[in-house]
């Protein structure tokens, strides 16, 4: 179906430019509706994580049609654009659905809701440090739902597209690009940016999921996006806790709840705190919220990485111990005991944990000395107390942290 420009869109976009088409953009949008309605006809079972490659084809076809359609209207936006009006104008052309928040009763449920492609949902953000112009486009999917994002950079009286991030055809729903957020960079003394991008894993049965996280910058080719890093981790959202995600020109900060190496604690906040320096990205401080969580993830982490957080006065000692631990925790994993603060300065925990053997026995103590308070080190790990650190226990004022 055509859709017929809003006499408000026609107060965003410019009279013909060289590479704006009204024409390109009513053609785009229907190409959208078409790659929708496909969508719709997919066949969805109940929990069926498995998509098809039929299904897989028409994502594809999906995100082409997006991706197209808000690349011809952005070619006719103005150079001082409204991000507001430009997301109305999206959604209105593309006659974009997103059902409020909220529960509904069954009379209010719409025949189509958990369908393919059912939403489709467009958010605009302008970075005006960099001049960029951000849209974020979301579509439904079994269990979930899908997003992309692209970046554009003004071009002369017009707009041209930098940069695209979508996922990749998947053989299950885990693949898509669900609670998708990013982040851009303040451009550094060149003018240089970088974005970050997160998104989880949908699934249709657990909270429990994997967190996906990537470092980009532009390129010569937007959909090939230079990929300065891509990691994940295992994360738990049941308290609808997606991640929370800070960058700055030279560093960006992404926090999220997972596991602890203690069964008893259900989930600690895990931080991902990393330096940016040109097209090199590494691990930064702070990396734990509380001495109690600094030695679980000095335990579950990388030596590569743990080792930059510790003592240099006995790195051989921590390094063997590093290992040891770090192997024992793939069986059957700890249990916090204590934590005490030891006399003098700088300030100093003492984090008493024990292995947890087979059948729920316990195994060996360890007694870790942690140095500071927000960044921390890891001074020594012991098999033995250290007679300076005493007094209350202060362990369950950390577990809230």
């Amino acid at each position: 179906m055509a859709v017929a420009l809003t006499p408000t869109a026609a107060q965003t976009i410019l009279p013909a430019a060289s590479a704006c088409s009204q024409e390109e953009v009513t053609a785009t949008a229907a190409q959208v509706g078409a790659a929708r309605k496909a969508l719709l006809g997919l066949p969805v079972g109940d929990f069926q994580t498995d998509v098809s490659l039929a299904a897989r084809h028409t994502i594809q076809s999906m995100q082409s049609a997006i991706g197209k359609f808000v690349g011809a209207y952005m070619a006719c936006v103005a150079a001082q654009p409204d991000p507001a009006r430009i997301q109305k104008e999206l959604s209105d052309q593309s006659h974009a659905l997103r059902l409020p928040a909220g529960n509904m009763s069954n009379d209010q449920i719409p025949p189509d809701l958990g369908k393919y492609g059912f939403e489709l949902w467009f958010d605009v953000k302008s970075t005006p440090e960099q001049r960029l112009i951000a849209v974020k486009a979301g579509f439904d999917i079994a269990c979930g739902s899908d997003t992309m994002l692209t970046v554009f950079a003004p071009e002369g009286d017009s707009w041209k597209e930098v940069l695209r991030w979508q996922s990749q055809p998947y053989k299950t729903v885990a693949g898509a690009f669900e609670a998708f957020d990013y982040g851009i960079s303040p451009p550094d003394e060149s003018g240089n940016w970088y974005a970050v991008a997160h998104s989880i894993m949908p699934w249709c049965s657990s909270t429990w999921s994997s967190i996906r996280y990537a470092v980009l910058r532009s390129s010569a080719d937007p959909l090939k996006p230079k990929v300065l890093m891509s990691r994940s981790d295992s994360m738990w959202w049941g308290s609808e806790d997606f991640g929370k995600l800070v960058v700055s020109r030279d560093s960006f900060d992404l926090r999220f709840h997972s596991n602890s190496i203690d069964g008893g604690v259900h989930n600690r906040v895990w931080i991902r705190h990393y330096a940016v320096h040109g097209d090199a990205v590494r691990r930064a401080q702070p990396v734990a919220v509380s001495p109690r969580d600094f030695v679980d993830e000095w335990i579950v982490s990388p030596w590569r990485d743990a080792s930059a957080w510790s003592s240099r006065q006995s790195p051989e000692q921590l390094s063997q111990m590093h290992a040891t631990l770090h192997k024992l925790n793939h069986h059957f994993g700890f249990d916090f005991k204590s934590a005490q603060k030891c006399s003098g300065t700088p300030p100093t925990v003492q984090v008493e944990i024990t292995q947890i053997k087979d059948r729920g026995e316990d195994g060996d103590t360890f007694y870790f000395k942690v140095v500071g308070n927000g960044t921390f080190q890891m001074k020594s790990v012991s098999t033995s107390p250290d007679s300076k650190c005493g007094g209350a226990d202060i362990l369950d004022t950390m577990a809230t942290q």
